[in-house]
């Protein structure tokens, strides 16, 4: 598929030019300042029909996360999407756009989930997927250690750019140290930090990425 203009993916409604295919996105903020959001808005803006998408819930329920799409004006068709729900009660759900592993520990099961679902998608005939990962922050709190969240992240980064697609990926920079914001940005190709200002304003910054605006944006 070629990266030309009309390929690249454009976020309607937010501070932020077009990006080329296959870039991955670290959305970075304070759950309180709508960095959630943001980063649902910007898989919902412009999606064509012949999309993908698959979110990864680590810190809610499938059907959580997917009301929080449609209600930034996301929309999809049941044959095209998926929700990794990472519920530890172990119960299966009756979705079969749902699969459910036991909690955000189990990577291996996630990393299972995705590729089956994504190369799912790709046998249907669904081109370029969208992926959101909802939250890094989840899975390096039950993790034991970063490397096997790091492995995790480069493997769904890595597919996002050889099959030109695009991730958002949150992390709530307040929940880790710098040097594990550090080692997880480097499998990724920009950062976008979200912040709430002391007048209730909301504002992002695009940090790593050509073409961009400078300094904070409100939004």
């Amino acid at each position: 598929m070629s990266q030309d203009a009309e390929q690249r993916y454009r976020f309607g409604g937010l501070p932020i030019e077009s990006v080329r295919p296959g870039t991955n996105l670290l959305v970075a903020g304070p759950p309180f300042a709508g960095t959630k959001a943001v980063a649902l808005q910007m898989l919902a803006a412009g999606e064509l029909a012949d999309e993908g998408l698959v979110l990864v819930a680590a810190d809610d329920t499938a059907e959580s996360i997917l009301k929080d799409y449609t209600g930034v004006g996301g929309t999809f068709d049941r044959g095209r999407m998926a929700v990794i729900e990472c519920n530890s009660s172990g119960n299966d759900n009756a979705d079969e756009n749902v699969r459910t592993v036991r909690s955000p520990s189990d990577l291996t099961g996630i990393g299972i989930e995705f590729s089956s679902l994504y190369e799912g998608l790709y046998t249907e005939g669904v081109e370029r997927v969208r992926i959101g990962l909802f939250s890094i922050s989840t899975l390096l709190m039950y993790a034991d250690e970063l490397q096997p969240v790091y492995r995790f992240l480069h493997t769904v980064t890595g597919r996002v750019r050889s099959a030109e697609g695009l991730a958002t990926c949150v992390i709530d920079p307040t929940a880790q140290d710098e040097q594990t914001i550090s080692s997880v940005e480097q499998t990724f190709d920009g950062r976008v930090d979200v912040r709430q200002t002391d007048d209730g304003d909301h504002q992002l910054r695009i940090q790593g990425l050509p073409d961009q605006p400078e300094g904070w944006q409100t939004f």
